[in-house]
């Protein structure tokens, strides 16, 4: 099971992280966070913690935050930001990726670990079961694993590109092979999991606590520029989407989606 490259972070930052998109569906995802994070102290893992967006909002939330990537250049992105926020002495930076986990000792077993935006969509359906007991074994027992996962279906991607005619582009995550998806001209070998897949591979050694969508109405990223001359649109989508958040049966037909599991003792 190989990592694999992640886009330039000025990319990735300009792209999603700040773009409409990207702060509306991460809202969602702080929503769900916040709510079970309610007491401050808790010790998170982050896994592809990317630019260190999520680390910061942990760490100014009262949480301990110990980020990793893969990206050498991500995480430089990140402990500046973190220093600028105020929030280093919080957060622990290290070059890891999703290969090294297993060898990886703790001192301490964590309350939390957190992939978000797409970090499993970066391994294969085959390797993702490799990944389960290292992530068990770094949490408490009760712990939480928490991912944010793009499923093999999106009903505004499909619905957009077949009213163009574009049928290859609009039913491509439903392939088997994977996709070359990135930014600004970068990209990853990309696979689309649906959520049975990881409710699957993760089935011995946790339980689903919730699964939800984000984005169902909210678009990828990729289709916010026909958003831009449409005023208020974005927030009432927000909107629906939070209306929906507990639809949990359209959860493999959002941009996104979250799937919360527990590790059973």
């Amino acid at each position: 099971m190989a990592d694999r490259l992640r886009p330039y972070p000025s990319a990735y930052d300009q792209e999603f992280t700040f773009s409409h998109v990207g702060v509306a569906q991460r809202r969602m995802v702080w929503d769900h966070l916040d709510h079970m994070l309610r007491m401050p102290g808790m010790d998170v893992l982050e896994l592809n913690c990317g630019t260190g967006t999520d680390a910061v909002h942990l760490a100014r939330n009262g949480h301990r935050v110990f980020a990793t990537d893969i990206s050498a250049e991500m995480l430089k992105v990140a402990r500046e930001r973190a220093r600028q926020m105020g929030v280093e002495d919080m957060i622990t930076h290290e070059r890891m990726g999703f290969d090294e986990l297993a060898d990886h000792s703790w001192q301490e077993p964590f309350d939390l670990v957190l992939s978000d935006f797409g970090g499993l969509n970066c391994i294969d359906p085959d390797h993702l079961r490799y990944l389960v007991d290292p992530i068990a074994d770094s949490l408490k027992p009760g712990g939480r694993f928490i991912a944010v996962v793009m499923p093999d279906r999106c009903i505004t991607e499909t619905v957009h590109h077949f009213m163009r005619g574009r049928l290859r582009t609009a039913f491509r995550r439903g392939r088997i092979e994977p996709i070359w998806a990135g930014l600004s001209g970068t990209g990853v070998a990309t696979w689309y999991h649906a959520p049975d897949v990881l409710r699957s591979a993760f089935a011995h050694r946790f339980k689903v606590v919730d699964l939800r969508p984000i984005g169902l109405f909210v678009p990828p990223v990729a289709l916010e520029r026909h958003l831009s001359n449409k005023p208020g649109t974005l927030e009432r989508l927000s909107a629906w989407d939070a209306r929906t958040a507990r639809w949990r049966w359209a959860a493999r037909y959002a941009d996104h989606y979250l799937i919360d599991l527990e590790r059973l003792s």
